[in-house]
């Protein structure tokens, strides 16, 4: 391979690193979070998204994104405009008869989901719809609360993960794809010896555990990021750059066509991130270290 096909090939990765990279940081301007507290977006008002955890959501203005709104409900008024979802998990969703919704409205809640499991019993679609919503929801409480812990507990491998991401962000990418595409034959292997197959939980277990750390501190990244750009006046640390990054990921999971596509190759990345810390920190340790030559000295006739 040249010299100038290997360029191209790393311009062409971290061009898609950087574009949701980008795209978040864009958004994050825009985007509306709150933590027991009521949100209201009056009529003459315009933002990106809105999540509201532990208070009600009122829109009268217009969402460009989505609406989240988790143990309280939410009111659309009549001139209220959202272009993408509407989510209420633990309340209601009251709409206004001018309110306009163009993207998918879920509300999650215990009569919703009782509905949900006897449609599924009856073999409709739309209680199949509700209960992936519901486990989406729940995987990323999953992830959420991982996150948090490990920023606060054990920061050193998140941190050391990160490093090797964001100094090594095409050869991330390429450890990570590498890794993917030997996914299938490693558990094929597996598969075909006895001892092999007593492996298997233990081999998935751990491959999940890696995607999902690596997807943590992927959204570290992006956290660090969206800091440094928009708020260079704050002081940040480990635990609010790793959720606002994860939050920022999860509402980017939520665009049409792109969300899932963001999603695989956040995951790609910090997936390569883990292979790149583990085997660079086996390096370190292995390889001795260098004689330090000291310089000649004159000698004397």
């Amino acid at each position: 391979m040249t010299e100038i096909m290997k360029k191209i090939i790393i311009f062409t990765i971290i061009s898609f690193l950087l574009i949701p990279i980008a795209t978040a940081a864009a958004a994050a301007a825009k985007n509306i979070v709150k933590i027991g507290a009521d949100l209201i977006i009056e009529k003459d008002q315009t933002v990106n998204n809105v999540v509201d955890i532990g208070g009600q959501v009122t829109v009268y203005g217009l969402i460009e994104g989505n609406v989240l709104a988790v143990g309280d409900s939410v009111v659309l008024g009549n001139n209220a405009v959202v272009r993408g979802n509407v989510v209420c998990v633990g309340g209601v969703i009251v709409k206004g008869s001018g309110a306009q919704v163009f993207g998918d409205i879920t509300e999650i809640n215990s009569a919703n989901i009782s509905t949900a499991v006897a449609s599924v019993f009856r073999g409709e679609m739309e209680g199949w719809s509700l209960i992936f919503n519901i486990i989406s929801l729940c995987f990323f409480a999953v992830i959420f609360i991982i996150a948090l812990l490990m920023t606060i507990l054990i920061p050193r491998p998140l941190t050391a993960i990160v490093h090797e991401i964001q100094n090594h962000k095409a050869k991330s990418f390429l450890w990570g794809f590498l890794a993917t595409l030997m996914m299938v034959p490693f558990f094929m292997l597996l598969v075909i010896s006895i001892i092999g197959i007593t492996l298997i939980p233990l081999a998935f277990t751990m491959l999940l555990l890696a995607l999902i750390l690596g997807y943590i501190a992927a959204g570290t990244l992006i956290g660090n990021f969206i800091f440094i750009r928009i708020f260079r006046g704050r002081k940040k640390t480990l635990v609010g750059q790793t959720l606002l990054g994860l939050i920022l990921l999860w509402l980017l999971g939520w665009i049409p066509y792109i969300g899932w596509m963001v999603k695989v190759f956040v995951l790609t990345l910090g997936l390569g991130g883990i292979l790149l810390a583990l085997f660079g920190r086996k390096e370190r340790l292995v390889t001795p270290p260098q004689p330090v030559e000291e310089p000649l000295k004159p000698t004397s006739e």
